[in-house]
């Protein structure tokens, strides 16, 4: 008959010392991936902010340039180039005689997660005298 042996020095892990090594590791995966997600996140983010502000002051220069007489909105897109980003005018009339606030609003993105920039600049309007 055969006896089992025991090998009372053995070196070696036990099955629950491995389990909550496995445990230690997948957790600190998961916290990895989520940081990486929402570097990404913020990444993008940043692009798109970016991108919306040289937009915005693009248009703000156009609008500088043009010769305002009237005050009003008009929106339009920028076309092929940035399809994802509108952009809205807004010319009003402010306290003072001959200067109007034009403010100039670049949007980008779908439902609640629609974002914006907005810049506003005090303009000379121009009279027909």
């Amino acid at each position: 008959m055969k006896t089992a042996r025991t090998v009372p020095n053995a070196d070696g892990f036990t099955l629950l010392e491995v389990m909550v090594a496995l445990l230690i590791i997948a957790t600190s995966f998961i916290v990895l991936l989520h940081s990486r997600n929402q570097s990404v996140i913020a990444a993008d983010y940043a692009r798109h902010m970016t991108i919306a502000t040289l937009l915005a002051t693009e248009k703000m220069g156009e609008m500088e340039q043009m010769e305002l007489s009237a005050t009003g909105e008009d929106s339009g897109n920028f076309g092929e180039d940035y399809p994802e980003f509108v952009w809205r005018t807004v010319i009003s009339d402010t306290a003072y005689e001959q200067v109007w606030e034009v403010r100039v609003e670049v949007s980008w993105g779908e439902g609640e997660g629609r974002r914006n920039v907005e810049l506003v600049n005090y303009i000379k309007a121009v009279t027909n005298e």
